[in-house]
């Protein structure tokens, strides 16, 4: 099937890759019993994190741009969700960025960690170029 360049473009903007695998049947057991907790997101109580407000700052976001979506946050951008802890015997939380969707730990725990938000402001200065 063919697309113009006004539906590629589309399709670019909400992050749609244009070949995607459609091999969900051949999925490993162990993929399927990966299930991941995101928390719950109040955003009214992220708008008074200095942290969270400088990630909008740097983005170029406000916060009237950032919307709430059940289990994330819709940033124009991208979505952003919250994961719940791990267990303590598992590796600690990672950020990660998946077809324009950023995965992190709770505001509070970056804030608290030098190593992650490192990794998050990273992260972020590398979607942006």
């Amino acid at each position: 099937m063919s697309i113009n360049q006004h539906q590629f473009e589309q399709l670019t903007e909400m992050g749609i890759s244009l070949w995607q695998s459609r091999s969900c049947d051949n999925q490993s057991d162990t993929t399927k019993a990966k299930t991941v907790n995101y928390l719950d997101v109040d955003l009214a109580m992220l708008a008074n994190q200095q942290l969270f407000t400088d990630i909008l700052l740097a983005t170029g976001l406000t916060i009237g741009e950032v919307s709430h979506q059940g289990d994330h946050l819709d940033l124009g951008l991208f979505n952003w969700y919250f994961t719940a802890e791990q267990s303590q015997n598992q590796s600690p939380s990672q950020i990660q960025w998946q077809e324009q969707q950023l995965f992190t730990p709770s505001i509070a725990n970056i804030s608290k960690s030098p190593a992650l938000k490192k990794q998050l402001w990273h992260l972020l200065g590398k979607q942006a170029q």
